[in-house]
């Protein structure tokens, strides 16, 4: 073998690397469009306020006949449109509930996702360093750093 030359199990390896680098740096690159932090906490917080849909309150700005037009207004809604508009805020009210909890669901995985990648990340470089200072006991030339 040529001073050159890497041994088949050894290039096996230094390809591995370069296949879990990459896989590092992409992963990296989604979390890094996903991650937000305080405002992911603010969004999630001003979801749970709006989760909840509630029937229209009757209200008048006018003093004098304002009385009268919340009572029609009142009147008016619970003969005609309660019926409807009940069944549809209740459905409504269920699906905020869901996806407000899978969002919740969402944000606590992908924060586990992100310590995973950092466990990871700094097991590769513990592994990197124990290959590099083997490499470097043993005399071998160490491989070019990853671009």
């Amino acid at each position: 073998m040529t001073a050159g030359e890497q041994p088949s199990d050894e290039r096996q390896v230094a390809e591995m690397l370069e296949r879990v680098r990459a896989g590092v740096r992409q992963r990296q690159a989604e979390l890094a469009t996903l991650s937000g932090g305080e405002e992911t906490k603010l969004r999630l917080l001003e979801l749970e306020t709006l989760e909840y849909v509630e029937e229209p309150l009757a209200v008048s700005p006018r003093p004098v006949v304002g009385g009268v037009l919340v009572f029609l207004k009142k009147a008016a809604f619970h003969l005609l449109f309660k019926w409807y508009a009940r069944p549809v805020l209740q459905r409504q009210n269920r699906f905020n509930q869901a996806a407000s909890q899978l969002l919740h669901e969402l944000v606590g995985n992908q924060a586990r996702l992100a310590e995973a990648l950092a466990s990871a990340l700094r097991q590769l470089a513990e592994l990197e360093r124990e290959r590099h200072d083997r490499e470097r006991r043993d005399g071998a030339a160490p491989p070019p750093p990853p671009a």
